[in-house]
C-alpha cells in the first residue's frame, strides 16, 4: 500500500464519518490520521467518482485499486534540471 495511505477500513470510515458531516480533523482523530491524510482520502474517494455509501459489490480490493489506480505512475517535477554528475565525477569536479 503506498505510504501515508490508510487500510481500506480506514479509508471507509473516513468516508462514513464525512458523510455524517464531522470536521476533518475529528475524523482524523477518529481514526487516528492526520487532517492532511484524511483531506487527500476524501480527494482521492471522490476523483475516483465514488459515492458514500459503497455498493455492496466494491470489495476492499476494488476500493484500493480504483482509489490508488495512478499511484506512483506521475513523474515528478524538480525546479532546475539535474546536473550531469557522472560528467562531474569522470572531469575530476568532485573532491572526496
Amino acid at each position: 500500500m503506498p505510504r501515508g495511505s490508510l487500510a481500506m477500513r480506514h479509508v471507509r470510515d473516513v468516508m462514513r464519518l464525512k458523510a455524517a458531516g464531522l470536521l476533518i480533523r475529528e475524523i482524523g482523530r477518529r481514526v487516528g490520521a492526520v487532517p492532511s491524510t484524511v483531506r487527500q482520502t476524501i480527494r482521492r474517494f471522490e476523483a475516483a467518482g465514488l459515492n458514500w455509501p459503497l455498493a455492496d459489490h466494491i470489495t476492499d480490493a476494488v476500493l484500493e485499486e480504483r482509489l490508488f489506480a495512478g499511484a506512483g505512475t506521475k513523474p515528478g517535477q524538480r525546479r532546475r534540471a539535474e546536473p550531469d554528475w557522472a560528467a562531474i565525477a569522470s572531469s575530476g569536479g568532485c573532491n572526496r
